[in-house]
């Protein structure tokens, strides 16, 4: 059995050292490299380690996890900020440090407050205290300064049979059970814990895998064919207003090829510009779309006519319009202006200062459906594609990951999508300018995918559906309650004593 006092007593640095290596391995689980069993192991260890230490040496440690968890997780900004945003390589690096040590303290915090708060046997502290904690606190990393929930755990679980329980608990849930399972392998440590902790296990993953044999939702009309088209115009090219026209003849081109569908897609801000300058061009492509019953979804900026601020938008041809809620910071807008402006001046981003919708927007109705739209980084906020649904009975994100070169990011968000899929019991259309594109089953299964940096149309007959998982029902308020109250009383216990 593994001597904790024996770790401890290393020098602190070590111990340290290895939580930040520990953090930096973490995103080798989720996509393009999929080592998700890596999980169990690096989270098992940061457990431990935390286990029965001060509240500030388990906040250092979580910390340093947290660091390196989110600097690898995260460092494709460097390719948006620096090549595609002018920013100078050492300040590039120093914001991407900056957000990655930000994003740590929330497992910092989660540690810190259950060592504080909560004194218990080491068996509740590894399998509930530990696991409960990471979720609220990685659930408030979604929200706090407008949130950015990238990488989380759960995601990474997809090709599992721990996804079995998302359309029941979501991602965050999935998460949730991910540090459950660290919890119990880091307990089998302990004495003869293993004769209650691989049961659990095994009954976790089995559970899971009958979950994924329920049919959550039923399909709706008869299939429709879509046609959805990669563009492939590289980010340092898209801009230059002396491809301006080539870039609308090519997308007039690829869609006159596909009128036989029911519906086209677009990819996020396909035109580059705003809908009011290319009126006529609307006009030509809205004649040909009615001769074939034929509607076209697609990306521009559309502006405001009373207050002259522009969005960043999916229109259809008949003029309905999906204005994006949730803007990208540095990237769409400065959050904390009076603190942050001052990044303004090192990064050119185009249309970096816009407005954001409202939460609540009416469905785009195209090809007989009502369509849940998300764009760019949107689909990371469960609660944003939840905004729409039950009422959706089918998902559409757009987005250009072009920003980020042949990185690892567009293999994260394209990841993301599919626990979206899975989580509302619905097909995922995903749209990009120059990957990753695919279309994704209720199940969350890639059934056509695009290779990246190609121009090329999925063309495919896809089902609609309708009802709700009971996710949708409940979203996160049930685990993140249950959680709180677990906490709560935890603690209580504690001062009684």
């Amino acid at each position: 059995m593994i001597n904790i006092q024996k770790i401890q007593k290393n020098p602190y640095y070590i111990v340290e050292l290895l939580a930040l290596i520990c953090g930096a391995l973490l995103p080798l689980s989720f996509a393009p490299y999929e080592y998700f069993w890596l999980q169990f192991p690096l989270i098992a260890f940061i457990f431990l380690v935390c286990l029965e230490q001060k509240p500030v040496v388990s906040f250092r440690r979580g910390f340093l996890f947290g660091l390196g968890w989110f600097a690898h997780g995260i460092y494709w900004l460097f390719y948006s900020l620096h090549f595609h945003g002018g920013m100078p390589a050492p300040v590039a690096i120093i914001t991407i440090v900056l957000l990655s040590a930000y994003m740590g303290l929330f497992p910092a915090l989660a540690f810190y407050l259950s060592n504080r708060l909560i004194h218990a046997s080491k068996l509740k502290m590894l399998v509930l205290i530990y696991p409960v904690s990471w979720m609220i606190f990685d659930w408030l990393r979604g929200y706090f300064l407008t949130g950015f929930p990238w990488v989380q755990i759960g995601i990474a679980q997809i090709d599992t049979y721990l996804a079995g329980y998302a359309p029941l608990i979501g991602g965050l849930g999935v998460g949730l059970l991910v540090t459950v399972i660290s919890g119990l392998i880091a307990s089998s440590l302990f004495k003869a814990n293993y004769k209650v902790t691989i049961p659990a296990i095994v009954v976790i993953y089995v559970a899971g895998f009958l979950l994924s044999y329920i049919e959550w939702t039923e399909a709706v009309d008869e299939p429709i064919k879509v046609s959805l088209i990669q563009g492939n115009i590289p980010q340092a090219e898209k801009w230059k207003p002396e491809n301006y026209q080539s870039t609308l003849q090519m997308y007039r081109a690829l869609t006159r090829q596909h009128w036989d569908s029911d519906l086209i897609v677009w990819p996020e801000t396909a035109i580059p510009g705003f809908r009011y300058r290319v009126t006529h061009y609307l006009e030509s492509l809205t004649k040909e779309a009615k001769e074939t019953d034929t509607d076209v979804m697609l990306g521009v900026f559309v502006r405001d006519k009373e207050t002259h601020r522009y969005y960043n938008s999916m229109i259809t041809l008949d003029k309905q319009a999906y204005l994006k809620r949730h803007l990208v910071p540095l990237g769409e807008y400065f959050p904390l202006r009076s603190l942050l402006g001052f990044f303004s001046q090192w990064v050119n981003i185009p249309m970096s200062d816009i407005d954001s919708g409202e939460d609540k927007q009416a469905l785009i109705q195209a090809a007989g459906q009502s369509i849940g739209l998300s764009i760019c980084f949107e689909d990371a906020f469960d609660r944003s594609v939840l905004l729409d649904l039950p009422q959706a009975t089918l998902l559409v994100n757009v987005s250009n990951d072009a920003w980020f070169e042949n990185s690892s990011q567009p293999w994260q968000h394209h990841q993301i999508a599919r626990m979206r899929a899975l989580e509302s019991g619905r097909v995922l259309l995903r749209v990009t300018n120059t990957g990753v594109s695919s279309i994704i089953d209720r199940n969350g299964d890639v059934l056509h995918i695009a290779p990246q940096f190609k121009r090329e149309v999925i063309t495919a007959n896809v089902q609609a559906y309708k009802g709700s998982t009971p996710y949708i029902v409940w979203e996160n308020y049930l685990l993140i309650i249950s959680g709180l109250i677990l906490l709560f009383l935890s603690s209580r216990k504690i001062k009684k004593r």
